[in-house]
């Protein structure tokens, strides 16, 4: 417990960051974009684009439907703060801002640093008419979700109990059954304003499992099959995920209300150290700041059933994807969230394990120049104020209320 609390940055006081309220006012939503009636959040269960490994030698492309989506998309790698679990530290970062790099190693803000009022993406939907719904098809005591839910004010909480006669894939709820349970919430009452966090499970490890419900699909060279046996499981899970996907995005394409599906994978699977050091050539030891960071990237997209600007290849990591989110719902931004929109421009990734520049450079916190190291510690010090330190006068910055 000695180690678990957040340490107070640098400088910090509540003058300071009065001040960067009013450097970093809220924003107003963006009237010239649609804004959807439906938002669907879906962080899929280990689901990564393993391609991006040049050495991955897989007998046919696990990932087909993803790699074709282009029209009314915005899609890329999203670098998670994590890697093979700690599923609830994307969430957070996703649903908040707030970021795990301020965070004692191997703690799990869902357990320790959320409390009543907790600034969060639901809580920014709900103020502008949203009905919203966290949706897990699994066991509600997973990381301490419904005292977590209720803290960022969602409005209903589902878990595996609520999806009746589900398909399952091995053991789990299958994307497909996951799905259904989305058209469900979203294709009733026509008009009304829907936000949708949803965390599927069908793709969750070990993938020692039996093959029950799943075909094997893809298939691995001798030598990377031995490196771990379990791996061809995996890449099958996520062709049936794809397969999915592809469903889910027909039958939003078919609907008459505006709505925008925010996709994107919570980390790569636990497999082992041997596979992976197949897929670089080298020991794990060897590898670059670059090369580590590979080993955190998963697919995203935001896709919409009307026309958007469609952007190729962007890098983000999970505490800026909500400020991308309401931003491209046309959704007002806190003061807090101004701020990450911008601290986006110079700093686009921001991980416990590397960081990426606007130019594209992989970087550590030793290698920031002064000017990113500035913004990083105002960082710190607005999530420090968020997370921790919330007091009354700089409430204005992270909720609107």
């Amino acid at each position: 417990m000695r180690y678990s609390s957040v340490d107070k940055p640098e400088d910090y006081s509540h003058d300071k960051v009065l001040e960067l309220m009013e450097e970093y006012p809220a924003v107003e939503g963006d009237g010239s974009v649609t804004q959807p009636v439906n938002i669907i959040a879906i962080m899929n269960e280990s689901f990564a684009d393993m391609t991006i490994f040049e050495n991955l030698a897989v007998s046919e492309d696990p990932t087909p439907f993803l790699h074709s989506l282009e029209e009314n998309t915005v899609k890329g790698w999203m670098y998670s703060p994590v890697t093979g679990g700690g599923t609830a530290s994307v969430e957070f970062e996703y649903l908040t801002g707030f970021a795990t790099i301020f965070q004692p190693p191997h703690t799990v803000a869902y357990q320790l640093y959320t409390e009543e009022g907790m600034p969060s993406l639901a809580a920014l939907a709900g103020s502008q008419g949203y009905e919203s719904t966290a949706f897990h098809p699994y066991q509600s005591s997973g990381w301490n979700r419904p005292i977590v839910y209720s803290n960022m004010r969602f409005d209903h909480q589902m878990y595996q109990e609520d999806v009746e006669d589900p398909y399952l894939i091995r053991h789990y709820i299958s994307d497909q059954s996951d799905y259904e349970k989305l058209y469900e919430i979203t294709d009733g009452e026509q008009g009304d304003k829907t936000f949708i966090f949803n965390v599927t499970m069908q793709n969750h490890s070990s993938y020692a499992q039996g093959w029950n419900n799943l075909e094997k699909t893809i298939t691995l060279p001798d030598v990377q099959r031995a490196a771990d046996t379990t791996a061809e499981q995996y890449l099958s899970l996520i062709r049936a995920s794809d397969d999915a996907l592809r469903d889910l995005i027909e039958h939003y394409s078919q609907s008459e209300e505006p709505t925008m599906v925010v996709f994107f994978g919570d980390h790569q699977p636990p497999l082992k150290n041997a596979f992976y050091e197949q897929l670089y050539g080298k020991k794990l030891s060897e590898r670059t700041t670059e090369e580590v960071m590979q080993q955190y990237a998963t697919p995203f997209f935001i896709w919409t059933n009307y026309d958007i600007e469609e952007q190729q290849d962007v890098v983000i990591s999970p505490n800026f994807l909500g400020v991308l989110t309401a931003q491209m719902a046309g959704l007002p931004l806190t003061g807090y969230m101004n701020f990450l929109s911008q601290l986006y421009e110079v700093l686009p990734v921001i991980t416990p394990v590397g960081l990426i520049s606007a130019q594209g450079e992989f970087l550590t916190e030793e290698e920031l120049n002064e000017e990113q190291q500035e913004w990083l510690l105002t960082y710190e010090t607005l999530n420090y104020c968020g997370m921790v330190d919330l007091f009354d006068e700089a409430r204005p910055m992270y909720c609107l209320d």
